[in-house]
C-alpha cells in the first residue's frame, strides 16, 4: 500500500485529481524556468524525487535493490535522461501547451519500436492513427518555417520518443525479470539523472534565482507531481486497469493547453490546431480498435513518473 485509497470510487476520484497535478506540472515548470537553467533545474526536481522515492522505500520496507541492472540503467536513460532532459529543454523555449502535445505523441512512437522490439505489428487501423500523428507533427512542428527556432519542439519530439523506449525497454525487462514496480522506477530515476549530473562540470550553468516561489515550484515538480505523483498512480492501479487510468493522456495535453492560455496567454496557429486535432484523432483510433478488440490494457502503455513531464 502507498498512498491508502481503499475503494474504486476513491481510485476514480485520485484519478481526477492526479490527472490534475501533472496537468498543473507543465505551467509549474514553465515558471521555474524563469529563475533557473534548464540543466539545473532538472537535476533539482529530479534529485529530489529520487530522494522522496528512496524515503518511501526505505518506510514501506519495500525491497531496495532492482532485479536487473541492465534494465534500470537501460530504462533509466531512456525515461530520465532522454525524457526528462528533453522535456525540461523543450519547456526552456517553448510554449507548455504546444510542447505537452508533442510530448504526448508517445503512444504513436510506442507502437513503431514495439514492432521490431516485441514483435507487435502495427496493423489496419494503427497505420491510419500513426499517419494522422505524422502530420499532425509536421503541422505543430512546421520545419518548413526557418523563422522561429525550432529547437524546443524538436527537443519536445525527443522527449516523446525517450518516453516511449523507456515504455518498451520496462515492458522488456519486467517480462524477463519481474521487480517492485516503485523499487525500479527509483533506480531508473536515479541511474538516469546520473549523465545529467556530471553536465554542469562540462558546460558550467547560470546560477538559479532562488525565492520563496522557486522553493515551492521546485517542491510541487518534484515531490507532488512526481514522486508524489507516481505513489499516487500505484495505488490507482489496486482498483483500475492500467489500461483505463490510461486513458488520462487525452485529459492532461488538453487541460494543459487551456491552463496555458489562461495563464501565459499561448495562442496557436489555425495550422497548429489542425495539428492537435490530428494528433488527437490519432489517440482515438488506437483506443477505439482496442477497446473493439478487447485489448484496452495494450492501447496506452501505463504511465511512468515522467507523465507530469
Amino acid at each position: 500500500m502507498t498512498v491508502g485509497l481503499r475503494s474504486r470510487g476513491s481510485a476514480y476520484a485520485a484519478l481526477a485529481l492526479l490527472t490534475l497535478l501533472w496537468a498543473a506540472n507543465w505551467p509549474a515548470m514553465k515558471f521555474a524556468l524563469y529563475a533557473a537553467p534548464p540543466v539545473s533545474f532538472n537535476l533539482q526536481r529530479t534529485w529530489l524525487a529520487v530522494a522522496v522515492l528512496f524515503a518511501v522505500l526505505a518506510l514501506q520496507r519495500r525491497p531496495l535493490l532492482p532485479a536487473s541492472w541492465l534494465a534500470v540503467v537501460v530504462t533509466g536513460f531512456f525515461q530520465t535522461t532522454m525524457n526528462f532532459g528533453s522535456t525540461t529543454m523543450a519547456l526552456a523555449g517553448g510554449s507548455p501547451g504546444r510542447t505537452s502535445v508533442l510530448v504526448f505523441t508517445m503512444p504513436f512512437w510506442t507502437m513503431l519500436i514495439a514492432w521490431p522490439v516485441l514483435g507487435e505489428r502495427v496493423r489496419g487501423a494503427q497505420w491510419v492513427a500513426i499517419a494522422l500523428a505524422i502530420a499532425g507533427l509536421l503541422l505543430l512542428v512546421a520545419p518548413w518555417n526557418w523563422e522561429g527556432d525550432l529547437s524546443p519542439r524538436l527537443w519536445a519530439v525527443l522527449a516523446g520518443f525517450g518516453w516511449a523506449a523507456g515504455t518498451i525497454a520496462s515492458k522488456v525487462f519486467q517480462r524477463e525479470r519481474p521487480t517492485d514496480l516503485l523499487t525500479f522506477s527509483a533506480w531508473q530515476m536515479l541511474l538516469g539523472v546520473l549523465p545529467l549530473t556530471v553536465l554542469p562540470l562540462a558546460v558550467p550553468q547560470p546560477a538559479t534565482q532562488w525565492s520563496v516561489t522557486q522553493a515551492l515550484l521546485l517542491v510541487y515538480v518534484g515531490v507532488v507531481s512526481t514522486a508524489i505523483g507516481f505513489l499516487l498512480w500505484t495505488d490507482i492501479l489496486r482498483f483500475l486497469p492500467a489500461g483505463v487510468a490510461s486513458l488520462n493522456m487525452f485529459a492532461i495535453p488538453v487541460l494543459v493547453l487551456v491552463m496555458a492560455r489562461i495563464v501565459f496567454d499561448e495562442r496557436l496557429l489555425p495550422s497548429e490546431w489542425i495539428g492537435i486535432a490530428c494528433i488527437g484523432a490519432g489517440l482515438a483510433l488506437v483506443v477505439w480498435r482496442a477497446w473493439r478488440g478487447g485489448r484496452v490494457e495494450a492501447a496506452l502503455p501505463m504511465p511512468t513518473p515522467a507523465d507530469g513531464g
